[in-house]
């Protein structure tokens, strides 16, 4: 292979002709540097990055990730976490990204450091990506469009999400794809395109939606902003080719409108990129079916959401990043640089500009501010989802514009006189008065104060600029350092790091011992297991365990609304958290060991559970009342009524339709009542509800509920109310408490009969009136030991279980359903006695679990997953590749015996060449920008390294 030529090796090239690229990825991975430091990041202290998602869901993900990589386990079915689900939604939702490699290099415990380093990569290389761009769109490389590189990576999308670890991706290649769409209007090359469109799409298929979007718009904006629809191809020279035949545009081509002719290149190139990655885009969009992410609602009226004075006021320096979506102050993160709002209205007033790109990238820009503010359009923008936070997700395209704005009024800075220079400067000064004054829902001191500062800063530096009585190359230096201390100075307050690694590691090690010794007694590691506290909702994947708990974006829906009917905590659509819970629930789940990790109190209950070890703080207990992942209930299991509030008659219900014995849980009467500064407006408890309201407001009031056991048995609490903070329990002279912020089911352990059990509730200050749900049940032991015995009479015998396939046998006495605690997800195919299973013998119970009715008799059976799409996606996704082969050979073949066409306006071209001036401002590339090189042939490069 040939790596050299006259002008050295490539590697040499890719870091010499692109030196300002890598100067302004070192300079955003230095700030990023000195964030970690002032926050203590490890190894400069023991804080981690990880916060919110990032630290529930994100971190727990790669670490699965990791040990899946390094225990070589399918990518494409979990049973770690929410009873198992598609790790392949997962992979392509949070971790499928490029800088994932580095995971590989810190380890399962250093996966917070690892975190750290993939954010602090993706700020460099989206500064680098933006340069980049610059170079090859406007022909200049400087330390100026390394400045222009760190405001783009520093911009407020990144500040408010940086912990958004699988949206960064698409931020670096943004610019790319931006680029590859000036390459087809220019140049008829959409191989960049091609490229940029396909990884967006694949890091993140969410993003890359947006991405697609934005790619129309700006193919609209650019195209217009240059040339009129009418324009056409430019007609070729008539030719002879060695064969002596003679060829012109007329016999080889049809004559197309040139608009037409991009379009088309565009829109296949558009196809050819989501065609590639099919092999990715087609399965997640079947596990998306069963998720909370598509299941909006169209808006029934329009809305807006902000004024458009607190909209400007969030292009300042240092103000509050916005993360809910809830409250006052919800507003786009748009700041992107002071320097920016000093140079954007410049732009607007440059003579050199053209008037025709000032309006078509003003137009854009005032849909994207549309789209922010209002409703229907924020609503299609995020896929046709109103998000549950983190509003406003592609915020960062709207600060690409507006760079790309203000690079372009700095390429003629020195065409503006001092007088304007200054103007400008002192109009943002007297904007940045003016909010103070009026004031700002994101805007405090600390913004005023360094928006200042930097105004006048820059100011001062394009004046000098457009004087030319100092070096440009040394002004340009000075700007790139004034950049890179707004970053410094603007951002670093408003990151958010404080958890510590021990916190979030420390006890990693202690489990893993366990667990070993646990894998050990069983032989395997399959069955599944939870912790009595967890830290993270994800600790399942954290810890590398087969668990209940879950918090993803692509958790199955109707599990999660299962799981909060049975007595779990969760939001009802995307996660659920396991406290310690009745038997039965443990044998519908499939629970064989308990490990308690905070002394849950009151203890579990010997006659359920026996202690089998300890390692460190974990101490576990197996369910002597375990059942495999499936078997044999009543056909009557497809009347479970699980939509009541009451989780113990939900369960009771279940019970009583799986194995015909009713009333495994008992209802405890409430004995005694007691209210303090509460009146109750109606009383219902004989079935569990009340209506309240205080007597006097503004002050705290209490409910308080004495019950009693007839005989001795485990009782369960479950209190629902949002008007609750604060439940103290008092079992005989036992005392425990409950946060009531998390409803769930709440194990009282065994209690003795006439044991009194009084549960004290607090009534927050400012709630005047509300609604109670308060249920107290025992477990009738007997009955649930006989229904125990009946189900697991019918339980599968697992001969092998794999993250994709489970085989087992089981005999029924009579037509039943299996039931398995397995997520319903239709890429499930059964066979028993090698026969698949039809869909109309496969069933969801409870809307959520998979279940397959079978005939009486002695069955072996058979459950292999695969993704819904995968095998057509891959199909996609490979005859797509060899298309876009042979037509790169084909083409190839032909440009040796035929020029290739360039699009050129009819009439005059619109160009925007830089003036003579700004040739001396650090520049040392000797590209022509696509505007002066238009009319020209296609230049060969060969030699070109990009």
């Amino acid at each position: 292979m040939k790596i050299k030529n006259e002008k050295g090796s490539v590697i040499s090239r890719i870091f010499k002709d692109n030196k300002y690229c890598w100067l302004a990825f070192g300079c955003s991975a230095v700030i990023m540097l000195i964030v970690y430091i002032c926050y203590s990041l490890i190894p400069f202290g023991d804080v981690t990055i990880l916060r919110m998602d990032l630290y529930h869901q994100y971190g727990p993900l790669f670490a699965e990730f990791y040990d899946r990589v390094t225990q070589m386990k399918s990518f494409l079915y979990s049973w770690n976490t929410g009873l198992g689900g598609s790790f392949l939604g997962n992979f392509y939702n949070y971790l499928c990204s490029p800088l994932s490699i580095v995971m590989l290099i810190f380890g399962h415990k250093n996966m917070p450091e690892a975190i750290a380093t993939m954010i602090l990569l993706a700020a460099a290389f989206s500064s680098a990506t933006f340069c980049y761009y610059l170079k090859k769109s406007f022909g200049e490389h400087s330390p100026i469009t390394a400045a222009f590189g760190v405001l783009y990576s520093f911009c407020g999308f990144f500040i408010a999400y940086y912990w958004n670890l699988m949206w960064l991706d698409a931020m670096v290649l943004f610019p790319l794809m931006i680029l590859g769409i000036e390459r087809i209007i220019n140049e008829r090359r959409p191989a960049l395109y091609i490229f940029s469109l396909s990884m967006t799409l694949l890091t993140s298929y969410y993003m890359g939606y947006m991405a697609c979007i934005f790619a129309v718009l700006y193919f609209l904006v650019y195209y217009f902003s240059r040339y009129n629809i009418s324009d056409t191809t430019k007609a070729l020279e008539v030719y002879t080719d060695p064969d002596g035949e003679k060829y012109s545009k007329l016999k080889d081509k049809i004559r197309y409108n040139s608009f037409l002719s991009d379009g088309i290149t565009f829109a296949l190139s558009s196809i050819a990129g989501a065609a590639l990655v099919a092999f990715a885009l087609i399965p997640v969009y079947f596990i998306l079916q069963s998720c909370s992410a598509t299941s909006g609602t169209w808006p029934e009226t329009v809305k807006s959401y902000f004024k458009i004075f607190d909209f400007l006021a969030n292009h300042l320096a240092s103000v509050t990043p916005t993360i809910r979506s809830s409250g006052t102050d919800v507003l786009p993160n748009v700041y992107c640089g002071m320097a920016t709002v000093i140079l954007v209205p410049l732009y607007l007033f440059c003579k050199r500009i053209p008037v025709r790109e000032k309006i078509a990238n003003v137009l854009l820009l005032g849909l994207i501010y549309f789209s922010f503010n209002l409703n229907v359009l924020n609503y299609i923008w995020h896929a046709f989802h109103f998000p549950n936070d983190l509003p406003y997700r592609f915020s960062f395209m709207y600060s690409f514009i507006l760079l790309t704005m203000a690079y372009k009024a700095f390429r003629h800075i020195t065409e503006f006189s001092g007088k304007e220079i200054l103007g400008a400067g002192v109009a943002i000064l007297s904007g940045i008065v003016i909010i103070q004054k009026v004031g700002s829902k994101n805007v405090d001191e600390t913004t005023v104060i360094i928006s200042l500062l930097f105004v006048v800063l820059y100011t001062l530096i394009f004046y000098l600029f457009s004087t030319k009585k100092y070096q440009a190359s040394a002004m340009a230096v000075l700007m790139l350092c004034c950049v890179c201390a707004e970053a410094i100075s603007a951002d670093t307050d408003n990151y958010s790091m404080d958890r510590t690694k021990a916190e979030y590691a420390g006890d990693y090690q202690d489990f893993r011992d366990l667990k070993n010794e646990l894998d050990d007694i069983e032989g395997n590691d399959t069955y599944r297991m939870e912790l009595t506290s967890l830290r993270a909702r994800m600790d399942p994947a954290w810890y590398n365990y087969n668990g209940v708990s879950t918090f993803s974006s692509m958790a199955y829906e109707k599990v999660a609304n299962l799981q909060e009917q049975l007595g779990l905590y969760g939001n009802y659509i995307n996660s659920y958290t396991y406290n310690p819970q009745t038997p039965v629930y443990n044998s519908m789940m499939s629970l064989k060991y308990i490990v308690d990790n905070n002394e849950y109190n009151p203890p579990l209950s010997d006659e359920f559970y026996e202690y089998v070890g300890s390692s460190g703080k974990f101490h576990a207990y197996r369910n002597k009342y375990w059942l495999p992942i499936a078997y044999c209930v009543n056909e009557d299991i497809t009347a479970w009524s699980f939509d009541s509030d009451n989780p113990f008659e939900v369960q009771n219900d279940y019970f009583f339709r799986a194995t015909g014995i009713n009333e495994v849980f008992n209802k405890l009467d409430i004995t005694d009542s007691y209210f303090y500064n509460v009146d109750p407006i109606s009383i219902g408890l004989d079935t569990g509800y009340m209506n309240y309201y205080k007597t006097s407001s503004d002050s705290t009031g209490t409910i308080s509920f004495t019950v009693s056991p007839e005989k001795d048995q485990n009782v369960y609490l479950f209190v629902e109310s949002a008007g609750i903070e604060d439940v103290l329990i008092s079992v005989g002279y036992e005392q425990y408490s409950q946060n009531t912020s998390r409803e769930y089911v709440y194990d009282l352990g065994m209690c003795k009969a006439g044991t009194p059990i009084t549960v004290e509730m607090t009534v927050k200050d400012d709630v005047n009136s509300g609604a109670l749900n308060f249920f107290v049940y025992g477990l009738d032991t007997d009955k649930f030991v006989e229904g125990y015995n009946k189900l697991n009479s019918g339980a599968l015998n697992i001969d092998s279980f794999t993250d994709t396939e489970i085989t087992g046998t089981l005999n029924t006495a009579e037509d039943s359903i299996i039931y398995t605690s397995i997520p319903y997800d239709k890429g499930w195919k059964v066979t028993v006695d090698g026969k698949e299973v039809s869909e109309n013998d496969i069933v969801a119970i409870g809307n959520a679990l998979l279940g397959v009715r079978v005939s009486a008799g002695n069955h072996s059976v058979k459950f292999k997953y695969t993704p819904r799409g995968i095998v057509i996606g891959l199909g996609i996704s490979v005859v797509t590749a060899l298309i876009l082969i042979a037509v790169a050979v084909i083409l190839k073949k032909r440009k040796k015996h035929q020029p290739q066409p360039v699009a050129v306006a009819s009439g005059s071209v619109v160009s925007d060449t830089a003036s003579t001036e700004m040739s001396d401002i650090g520049n040392d590339s000797a590209e022509e920008t696509p505007e002066a090189s238009i009319d020209k042939p296609e230049s060969t490069e060969s030699d070109e390294t990009e």
